[in-house]
């Protein structure tokens, strides 16, 4: 990348960042990639065929693709929404698709570039091993036909796909090959800091309103997992308890009133609470140092970590419980109950699809603590599926380990659990 370049796609990242905000070197490559195609004056190589947006929902993915094309001069991207092409007429979804390419196709020869957005594409491409129905199985071939052949049929210009998708590993692994889509970007949830700039960008958007001692430092660090999305609707729950009080002005006050209203959108289906103190409900001395030394090992290295509470006469379901929240209390994190039996009634096969997206919602979370009460109840030998599943994912999630994920597990047992899976368990109480 010239340096000259390199000046003009940070100065359209500066003035996307006004109105969406996104992290810079996210946004350097897809303004990159657009402005190599779009302008002759700067390099281009060979494009790719298709970019798949995915991350939780609120992360920006839609909102960033309509800004890009208005601050980037490009036409309005050709928009499709995956639940509202789906039709139940013979053959009616597979010719929409195709003449929304051919609309693509055309305007790519006049512009030099055609935007096609696919939003919600797990629904519109779901996996072929997973569903039964006959429309979804022609609607992804259909699909991969179309962006296969854009190469050989479009002459002059580019047609470019992006998909957008919350559940990317729902996703035909088809349209995952080289050739098809072959950027893929993740929108993570926005840290502290991303959200102190998003804040930003939202009162700025209402210029008629007065804020008084506004902290947004204080905001960004409490709104433990709100996405952009969740944080508008912060901000209008505020406004609108001040309009019912008569007040054309908001306060801090009203911010942290409207946070224990607004539930983050990705994590609604999960039990959340704000951790109280109970410390005095435990006065065995061992489990008091218990917890006094599990919250100073997470608290100087945080990272994933499970441990085992053994219910006995000395640790029963409650006491257990009482120990989830007095360490989300002195951490100050966020409490998160799942019940073992959710996994229990999920569908044949879906336990596994079940614990993988519970942990990667919980990236939205971090720091937190989960705890997973009854885990035998899907930890033991005598059912040979749950095992097994049980047994791979565990053996996967060792990864949380290594990328600085800040989740602390805790996990009760009435039973004794198959000697395979405790090993997985760092320590036990």
């Amino acid at each position: 990348m010239s340096n000259k370049f390199r000046e003009v796609v940070k100065e359209k990242v500066k003035e996307i960042q006004q109105e969406v905000y996104i992290k810079d070197e996210i946004l350097e490559k897809i303004v990159g990639l657009f402005l190599s195609l779009r302008d002759d004056r700067f390099p281009s190589k060979k494009p790719p065929r298709g970019l798949l947006f995915y991350g939780p929902p609120g992360t920006g993915k839609t909102l960033l693709m309509k800004t890009l094309a208005k601050k980037l001069g490009l036409s309005e991207p050709i928009m499709i929404r995956g639940p509202e092409i789906i039709s139940q007429y013979y053959g009616k979804s597979e010719l929409r698709l195709r003449q929304i390419f051919a609309l693509a196709k055309e305007r790519a020869e006049k512009e030099n570039l055609a935007i096609i957005f696919i939003d919600e594409l797990d629904s519109l491409a779901p996996r072929r091993d997973e569903i039964e129905g006959e429309l979804e199985r022609r609607l992804v071939g259909q699909l991969l036909s179309l962006m296969d052949g854009l190469e050989k049929e479009v002459s002059k210009g580019h047609v470019i796909v992006i998909g957008s998708t919350n559940r990317p590993e729902a996703l035909d692994p088809a349209l995952r090959r080289p050739g098809r889509f072959d950027l893929e970007i993740e929108f993570d949830p926005p840290g502290p800091d991303e959200k102190k700039e998003i804040l930003k960008i939202l009162l700025n958007n209402y210029a008629s309103v007065r804020y008084v001692n506004i902290n947004l430092d204080e905001i960004a660090e409490q709104t433990i997992g709100f996405t952009g999305a969740d944080l508008l609707q912060l901000l209008n729950e505020s406004l609108l308890q001040a309009a019912l009080e008569g007040r054309d002005f908001i306060t801090q006050e009203d911010l942290l009133d409207a946070k224990n209203r607004v539930k983050p959108s990705a994590l609604r289906e999960f039990h959340i609470e704000k951790p109280r103190d109970r410390s005095s409900e435990i006065e065995n001395g061992d489990i008091v140092n218990r917890i006094r030394q599990i919250t100073e090992d997470f608290s100087e290295n945080p990272c994933f970590k499970p441990i085992l509470l053994t219910q006995s006469l000395l640790l029963s379901d409650k006491i257990a419980s009482t120990i989830a929240f007095i360490v989300c209390q002195r951490l100050h994190c966020p409490y998160i109950l799942v019940r073992a039996t959710w996994f229990r009634t999920r569908w044949f096969g879906e336990m596994e699809k079940s614990i993988r997206e519970l942990f990667g919602k919980l990236k939205c979370l971090q720091p937190c603590v989960v705890y997973i009460k009854n885990f035998d109840v899907i930890a033991t030998a005598q059912n040979e599926h749950l095992h097994g599943a049980i047994l791979e994912l565990l053996d996967n999630l060792t990864e949380f380990s290594d990328n600085n994920t800040k989740v602390l597990i805790l996990c009760s047992v009435t039973y004794k659990i198959d000697p395979q899976i405790r090993m997985y368990f760092k320590e036990m109480i």
